[in-house]
């Protein structure tokens, strides 16, 4: 009995957690060309560049580009990689990750390297994740999650760690994942750390 009421308790609290203000996605990826072993290759222990666009908490620019580095450390699947704006010899120079908070563009329009408008938001903080070969888009994830006060705001490190671990899964749940919904998904997720 204690123990049926202590898994109730803790569903409650989950279930509580995620109807409060979930990370809300949609994730697509380009089918002919999308390869996990791609990511294993070119970003395992290495750099990987990642271009930031917006700024929605009117810091230092290179201050919010190390916050969003720093909360995308770890989420992916496989061995790390080091998310850096500032990428040294080791990265790939074909591959990078775009970042794009509160963008006005097209998601298409992230990997072709020009500049991404922003605008500000006060109802919720959205992020526009893609990751680009070459100008070509390879994955991309378009997140939501209602208004964060800064970069210490557990819904921004939850949105963006969940955009990184949808932008890089492993060839098999891709292949679940399309199987189930096509080249898109729409899921709501739980804000995890």
């Amino acid at each position: 009995m204690f123990k049926s009421m202590t898994m109730l308790a803790g569903l409650f609290l989950v279930v509580s957690a995620c109807s409060a203000d979930p990370v809300v996605l949609q994730t697509e990826r380009n089918r002919s060309t999308y390869d996990f072993l791609n990511f294993s290759t070119y970003h395992e222990g290495r750099d990987t560049k990642v271009v930031v666009y917006g700024n929605p908490f009117a810091m230092d620019r290179a201050a919010f580009g190390r916050a969003v580095t720093d909360a995308m450390q770890g989420a992916n699947y496989g061995r790390p990689t080091n998310f850096t704006t500032t990428p040294g010899p080791s990265a790939e120079p074909n591959l990078w990750v775009v970042m794009a908070f509160n963008a006005d563009a097209g998601p298409f329009a992230l990997c072709r390297g020009g500049p991404v408008r922003t605008r500000a938001r006060a109802d919720r903080l959205t992020l526009a994740a893609a990751w680009c070969f070459d100008g070509r888009q390879d994955s991309l994830v378009t997140a939501a999650v209602g208004p964060a006060t800064g970069v210490g705001d557990p819904r921004f490190k939850a949105l963006v760690r969940q955009a990184v671990l949808d932008l890089f899964v492993p060839n098999e749940q891709f292949d679940r994942d399309r199987n189930r919904h096509g080249d898109r998904r729409r899921d709501r997720d739980c804000l995890m750390p």
